[in-house]
């Protein structure tokens, strides 16, 4: 009968834990564990039922020391941020005999619906060091708020209400939604009113933003702090706001940023587009982007004329290799807005791009050590002819893909290997080839080999 009940406690303990569940009560009758302390809590789920979104409601459980040492909570850890300890120093050392109420408070905004959470103590007691408590709620939502983040207003002009506003709903049950007080700061660059409307069966709120007059152009954010009735219930709540105030005009990109691959001479970038926020016509007089750039504009095809224009950016033929910036004016016949200006950046491309720019072959005693393949490229409407590939050290010999280089005009390939074997160490060298590109008569290309200690 004894060894029939041990095993099927040893087969209890192995069957795994539903999700959520908590962990079975280990064993306390261990005469060592008696001696030191015991931490015992006697209800380790709670349910502490239906939440109003908002509230932030105590969940408190009592914690005794069974044993016969000081108990010492060392640490405790919530699985979620919104469930906050209470707990000072002094009430991390318990005593023998003596409870605490350990009390959690459970933070329900921004939560919807059922909520399991849980708080691990982690003590000194030998037995359980650390030992779980779960508490669930089921928060229901007051109300809802569109765009329930933060609210982007995109484009604004000065004087005018944004096109976007933010609407605050009743949640279920609910019927009347209330702004009892709506603060912004004295220096805030937009103004806000608010007014009801009909939101189903129940009242919303809807609140309008204006730029204020004396606001800057350019990028603008905005904070408002409200207090809401629902049904009688108040909230706090503050919205963040961003976006930009424009003056008459407004364009897109703000900024050309084409870094991430290099950019060929005669390349045309995407269009820049002008338009008039008022729909009213206006036009363009000049625009230049400094000596790299051919610049031309005209106006769009769709819409009245006169209200919107494309501005391109032609990347000239003669535009050194290298890193560039450089600023986009576009001159105007607007007002508010007689110059606009557009950050540019970008790479031009060598006249002959080599992939990759610089050769590593490595001594190992494998094809892909010992092996590379170089890609050259020049401009789609040139072709391209390599003569003369030499290497300045004899164990590499590079040589050109004639099939695969046929294919096109402005790419060719070469195969570059290993043929020799070298003392350990690092090696460099240089390949140099003859090419018919202006500029680059003489392409050379860095080669490094490395050689390990033993290779194969």
């Amino acid at each position: 009968m004894v060894k029939r009940f041990t095993c099927i406690v040893l087969l209890q303990y192995a069957i795994p834990m539903a999700a959520g569940q908590l962990p079975p009560i280990p064993d306390r009758t261990d005469t060592d564990a008696k001696a030191g302390p015991s931490l015992f809590v006697a209800q380790r789920v709670q349910n502490i039922g239906t939440v109003l979104e908002g509230d932030k409601p105590i969940v408190q459980w009592r914690l005794e020391n069974r044993g016969k040492a000081d108990l010492i909570i060392e640490q405790t850890r919530s699985s979620c941020g919104c469930a906050v300890v209470k707990l000072t120093d002094k009430e991390k050392t318990i005593p023998p005999g003596r409870p605490l109420d350990l009390k959690v408070e459970f933070n329900s905004q921004g939560r919807r619906g059922i909520q399991s959470n849980s708080v691990t103590i982690f003590s000194n007691d030998p037995v359980e060091p650390n030992l779980k408590l779960e508490f669930k709620a089921n928060v229901q939502f007051l109300y809802e708020m569109k765009p329930s983040g933060l609210v982007n207003l995109r484009a604004v002009q000065r004087g005018k209400v944004a096109e976007r506003a933010i609407e605050i709903y009743p949640g279920p049950n609910r019927k009347v939604v209330k702004i009892l007080d709506l603060q912004v700061p004295d220096d805030s660059p937009l103004s806000f009113h608010h007014e009801p409307f009909v939101a189903g069966s129940g009242t919303g709120q809807r609140i309008r933003m204006t730029a204020r007059e004396h606001v800057s152009l350019g990028t603008l954010t905005a904070q408002a702090n409200m207090k809401l009735s629902i049904d009688g219930i108040e909230r706090q709540r503050t919205v963040s706001i961003r976006g930009e105030v424009v003056g008459d005009l407004t364009w897109h990109p703000k900024t050309v940023n084409a870094t991430r691959q290099v950019s060929q001479p005669g390349k045309r970038f995407a269009p820049i587009t002008i338009r008039s926020m008022d729909k009213m016509r206006f036009d363009i007089l000049e625009a230049e982007a400094g000596s790299l750039f051919d610049v031309t504009f005209e106006p769009s095809k769709n819409g009245p004329k006169g209200i919107q224009y494309s501005v391109f950016l032609t990347l000239r033929d003669d535009a050194p290799p290298g890193p560039f910036g450089t600023l986009l004016e576009v001159r105007t016949s607007s007002l508010d807005q007689p110059l606009v200006r557009v950050p540019v950046f970008g790479v031009v491309a060598k006249p002959i791009e080599a992939e990759p720019p610089m050769i590593l072959l490595r001594q190992d005693g494998t094809p892909v050590g010992t092996h590379r393949r170089v890609r050259l490229r020049v401009l789609p409407q040139l072709k391209l002819e390599v003569s003369d590939i030499i290497c300045s050290n004899d164990a590499v010999v590079a040589t050109l893909d004639r099939e695969a280089s046929s294919r096109y005009q402005h790419l060719r390939y070469l195969d570059v290997k290993l043929k020799d074997r070298l003392p350990i160490g690092t090696h460099q060298a240089v390949l140099a080839m003859t090419t018919n590109i202006e500029g680059v008569q003489r392409l050379e290309i860095p080669v490094t080999i490395e050689v390990p200690a033993g290779p194969e």
